[in-house]
């Protein structure tokens, strides 16, 4: 009997990975007696490159996770922005823009008024199809 959970953090950029669906895609990797499961193939190569490391990151953002507060949305729901929002914010704001657009919205009103620059649309195939150059023929 199986009884991993059907969902799974990327440790890399911090979006839900349905586990079914990555093990599909070859997107699960077993590290240290645990399995990480990735959105996408960029995501597991980052993984590859130091597992210690990302397993480490990833251990600190659900302690992390377990202990944030829960912030209101616009909406009156609550969501909690924690270190693995704030990680997928920086690692594909787009897709947390399309999941999330208040949560994109208040983090990046965070970045102007610490005068950071603005985050980049991200890690996914869809920010890499926006500066991939498109040619017409």
């Amino acid at each position: 009997m199986n009884n991993r959970p059907a969902t799974l953090i990327d440790p890399i950029c911090g979006m839900t990975v349905v586990v079914d669906k990555a093990e599909a895609a070859g997107l699960l990797i077993e590290y240290e007696g645990r399995t990480y499961g990735f959105c996408r193939d960029g995501c597991r190569r980052a993984f590859i490159e130091d597992p210690a490391r990302a397993a480490a990151e990833a251990s600190a953002a659900e302690l992390i996770s377990a202990a944030a507060p829960a912030t209101p949305l616009a909406s009156g729901n609550l969501l909690v922005i924690d270190e693995g929002m704030r990680r997928w914010y920086e690692s594909c704001s787009c897709c947390l823009s399309d999941a999330y657009p208040d949560i994109k919205a208040q983090l990046d009103a965070e970045r102007a008024a610490a005068a950071q620059d603005p985050v980049g649309a991200g890690i996914c195939e869809i920010a890499e199809a926006e500066v991939e150059p498109v040619h017409a023929h």
